[in-house]
C-alpha cells in the first residue's frame, strides 16, 4: 500500500516537469538585435525583438518589415545604451561583425551571436537562404524561416512574369551627393532581386562586398541602360539634379528615363529582396507616369 503514494508522486513530479519543460519551449526568446538585416529577418520570421538599435534609421532605410510597437530602441547602432539593454534581460544578443567592437560589453549581460550575411562572394539567392535558416536555427523558427523562402520564391516568380520583357540593364544607383553615387552590382542584393525577376546589371566593373561601387556621375556616360535611383536622396539633391543639365543630358543619353523607387535597405537579407523587386515591378511597369 506504501508504495501507491510513492507512485503518485513519481507521476506527479514527471507530469509538473512536463509542463516546465513545455513551458520553457513556448516561451519566445528574449532577443535583442543590433544589425537591421539581422531585425528586418528576424520581424519576418514573426519574431518580434524586445529592442533594436536605431529605430529612426531603420524607418529610413529599411522600412519594412515594419517594426513592431513593444519593441523599444536601445540608441546607436554603434552605442547601444548598455544600462536599458542590461535592463530588459534578454536571452539573445544578436549583431553583425560590423558592431563587433561591442561584443565583450554586450556578452556581460547575454549571450552574443555575430554572424553576416556581406562577405565578398556570399551575396547570392543560395546566401540569402542560408542567412535565414541560420536565423531560424538561431531562434527556434526553422519552419518559419523555410515558409519564408518558400513565400519570398512564389512572390518572386509572379512579379517575374509582371516585368516588362523589353527592359534593359539596370543601371541601379544612391545619391551620396549630387556628384557622386554608389552603383550596385556584383555581390549586392539588388542584383539578386533584379535577376530574380528576369532583369540584369547594366554595371560590370568590380564592386567591394558590399555590392557597390562608389563612382562620379561622369562614370555613367556612355552606358546605355535604364537608370534606377533608389530613396533616400540627400538633403538638397533631387532640386540640385533638376537643375543640372550634365545629369539632364547623361539621362537622354542612355535612351531611357531615370526612376525614382522607395527606400530599401541596401544591405538587406530576403524581406528586401522582396520589398525592392516589388519596387522595381511598379516602376518598370508606371515608367510613363514618372
Amino acid at each position: 500500500m506504501a508504495s501507491k503514494p510513492l507512485h503518485f508522486f513519481i507521476v506527479f513530479f514527471a507530469f509538473c516537469a512536463s509542463n516546465i519543460l513545455n513551458a520553457a519551449q513556448i516561451e519566445p526568446l528574449r532577443v535583442i538585435s543590433i544589425d537591421w538585416t539581422q531585425t528586418e529577418t528576424l520581424i519576418a520570421l514573426g519574431i518580434t525583438p524586445i529592442a533594436m538599435a536605431q529605430q529612426s534609421g531603420y524607418n529610413s532605410w529599411v522600412r519594412e518589415p515594419a517594426i513592431p510597437n513593444s519593441t523599444e530602441d536601445i540608441g546607436l547602432r554603434s552605442q547601444p545604451n548598455l544600462e536599458r539593454l542590461a535592463e530588459l534581460k534578454p536571452d539573445k544578443i544578436f549583431i553583425s561583425p560590423l558592431f563587433g567592437s561591442l561584443t565583450p560589453k554586450l556578452s556581460r549581460i547575454a549571450p552574443v551571436t555575430e554572424f553576416t550575411l556581406y562577405k565578398k562572394d556570399n551575396i547570392t539567392w543560395e546566401g540569402l537562404k542560408g542567412f535565414t535558416r541560420r536565423l531560424g536555427e538561431e531562434t527556434n523558427k526553422q519552419k518559419e524561416a523555410n515558409a519564408l523562402i518558400y513565400s519570398a520564391e512564389q512572390t518572386l516568380m509572379g512579379l517575374a512574369d509582371k516585368t516588362p520583357k523589353d527592359t534593359p540593364p539596370l543601371l541601379m544607383i544612391q545619391f551620396m551627393d549630387s556628384r557622386h553615387v554608389r552603383i550596385f552590382g556584383t555581390n549586392s542584393m539588388y542584383k539578386i532581386a533584379a535577376n530574380k525577376i528576369g532583369l540584369k546589371s547594366a554595371w560590370q566593373a568590380e564592386t567591394n562586398p558590399w555590392g557597390f561601387s562608389l563612382i562620379g556621375i561622369d562614370q555613367l556616360m556612355d552606358i546605355k541602360g535604364q537608370i534606377i535611383i533608389i530613396k533616400p536622396l540627400p538633403a538638397g539633391v533631387e532640386r540640385s539634379l533638376q537643375r543640372d543639365q550634365f545629369w539632364q543630358y547623361l539621362v537622354k543619353n542612355t535612351g531611357q528615363p531615370a526612376l525614382t523607387v522607395e527606400p530599401t535597405w541596401s544591405f538587406g537579407a530576403i524581406p528586401s529582396t522582396l520589398r525592392f523587386a516589388e519596387q522595381l515591378t511598379k516602376a518598370l511597369n508606371n515608367k510613363e507616369k514618372q
